[in-house]
């Protein structure tokens, strides 16, 4: 028997699976034009709505133009960028009892939605990303995020998205609410937190993947700055606890041990700089808020 198979999270749902139409899949955007690659990849019959945030015209004219000619599909505009903002509003504007939260960047690997779909009775289901390489640069980075991510190789499942199917119900019991609008970044980590608070469990479905688009060491750095600042950001909102640096230098530490376990060396050393650099840029943000004040 597998790790994934002993989870008791990774038992049988106690309910027929519900049929496509119970669905509503939500996609936040802001001027991705990778979007309509993203929207090809939906498999199943279902409700879509994509949701700009702080979008240029010529963007959601063209969004508007593709929804003209996909009648599942539903374009909500909001003229402020963010992405909680973005899930919140689709959400609230959704019929279907269940959503599922995809980023434009990524496409569903074929199934991937009908795996989640059937394991929906569980009422929060996490599929997995993987990410597409085109030189060494992306390469390396697919390799960090698969030993920082991928519950496969981490053994840990948890409620980031995307993927992520819940049913909305469930944000009863976490404050009643989905997303923090005043985050830019983090939001899910908000999300997370709050899920584990209820002690809601998470069903893991390994086999509903997604497909990221490579990503340059550039790129990914840049996000892993704005990780950091989202959580000093989070911190002052007082939404996030404080970073705690042993905590992140422990796990910097397990990651690159992790790498080296697996043969993935440079893999490792990386992720454990990634890890590093976050608290950095967290640090940082706090000092530049207490400078402003």
């Amino acid at each position: 028997m597998s790790a994934d198979a002993a989870d008791p999270s990774l038992s049988a749902p106690s309910a027929p699976a519900p049929a496509s139409q119970d669905l509503t899949i939500v996609i936040p955007v802001r001027d991705d034009p990778l979007i309509y690659r993203c929207l090809a990849s939906i498999d199943v019959p279902c409700s879509v709505i994509v949701s700009t945030n702080g979008s240029p015209d010529w963007f959601r004219k063209g969004l508007a133009t593709y929804a003209k000619a996909s009648s599942h599909v539903t374009v909500l505009s909001t003229p402020e960028s963010g992405i909680g903002l973005a899930y919140n509003r689709a959400i609230a504007q959704a019929v279907t009892p269940l959503v599922l939260l995809m980023d434009s960047d990524c496409v569903f690997e074929p199934g991937a939605i009908a795996s989640m779909l059937a394991e929906a009775p569980f009422g929060l289901v996490k599929g997995r990303v993987r990410f597409e390489t085109a030189d060494r640069g992306s390469r390396l980075v697919a390799a960090a995020r698969r030993l920082t991510e991928d519950p496969l190789v981490t053994k840990k499942v948890n409620a980031y998205s995307p993927p992520l199917l819940y049913s909305t119900k469930i944000v009863e019991k976490m404050g009643g609410y989905h997303f923090n609008t005043a985050m830019k970044w983090r939001e899910d980590r908000d999300f997370e937190l709050r899920r584990r608070k209820s002690n809601i469990p998470v069903r893991l479905v390994p086999q509903a993947v997604i497909w990221h688009k490579p990503l340059s060491i550039r790129d990914d750095l840049r996000s892993v700055r704005a990780y950091g600042a989202g959580q000093a950001h989070g911190e002052a909102l007082k939404v996030l606890p404080p970073m705690s640096l042993r905590h992140e230098l422990s796990k910097a530490c397990t990651v690159a041990w992790r790498g080296v376990r697996r043969g993935e060396y440079g893999a490792g050393a990386y992720a454990a700089f990634r890890n590093l650099l976050m608290v950095t840029s967290r640090t940082a943000a706090v000092r530049r808020r207490r400078g402003a004040k």
